[in-house]
């Protein structure tokens, strides 16, 4: 275990390749602009970028909430220019999470509302635990989408529903999300040691082969033509990889693969 660098309203954690980031502003609700949060998810997503041994990341809430999105407060006594400064500054965090080449899992126990929706939202995987409630909140107090939310709630559930979840802010509890398509997982107990579970088999998996998907599906949609031209540039550099050599010679051994991340 390696206790890392952090803001206290953010707690950051490595162990056996995952990072494990907690939102830890419950004063907030968890609030992304409550104090040292974005400063935290920063340190978080850089040592991440920066480290070889970490594969892959676990972004939770703390005190029954995932995030509860912007402060209205604050939002309130900001004019024109006051927000879309905010919002500039506030775009590297999903802008991060979408370009980044490993995978990060978001673990909702708890609200995301709002701007928190566009948190998991951005995330590769999101589980959803028994108590997780997701809202596009914005209508109800008379704002719009913005979290990069525009971009990542159709690729997820569709342009018909995510106008639906946009125009009426209409909650959804753990079970309607996966239906839908907005979580992908249910955390049975809660979503943190689900989302641990997955992010150990990350580590174990193919580490270029993640990066790649994950890449190529941040094109979506996609013509025939610009797909087939994504896989030549970059399917044939991970079929001559040490990853895919072990994993094909572990599936003609019949054996389980025991992947590097070349």
């Amino acid at each position: 275990m390696n206790q890392l660098p952090e803001t206290s309203a953010v707690l950051i954690e490595a162990v056996d390749g995952v990072l494990t980031v907690r939102l830890n502003a419950p004063h907030k609700r968890n609030a992304l602009s409550a104090p040292g949060v974005a400063e935290g998810l920063q340190l978080a997503l850089e040592r991440l970028e920066r480290d070889p041994l970490l594969r892959c990341a676990v972004i939770a809430g703390s005190e029954s909430v995932f995030c509860s999105g912007g402060d209205l407060g604050q939002l309130r006594d900001l004019d024109r220019d006051g927000v879309a400064t905010l919002m500039r500054v506030n775009a590297w965090l999903y802008r991060r999470i979408a370009l980044l080449d490993k995978l990060v899992i978001a673990a909702v126990d708890g609200p995301a509302f709002g701007a928190g929706l566009g948190l998991a939202c951005a995330c590769d995987v999101v589980v959803a635990g028994p108590t997780a409630r997701f809202c596009c909140a914005f209508t109800r107090v008379g704002a719009m989408p913005d979290a990069a939310l525009f971009w990542s709630l159709p690729a997820r559930v569709g342009t018909a529903r995510a106008r639906q979840l946009m125009l009426w802010a209409t909650e959804l509890d753990a079970n309607q999300a996966v239906d839908c398509g907005l979580a992908d997982e249910l955390g049975v107990d809660n979503a943190l040691s689900h989302a641990g579970m997955l992010a150990q088999r990350v580590v174990k998996g193919p580490q270029r082969a993640y990066g790649r998907i994950k890449a190529g599906l941040r094109r979506a949609p996609q013509s025939l033509e610009q797909a087939l031209d994504y896989q030549l540039d970059n399917a044939p550099s991970v079929f001559d990889s040490d990853d895919f050599r072990e994993g094909a010679s572990a599936f003609l051994g019949k054996r389980r693969p025991n992947f590097g991340g070349a």
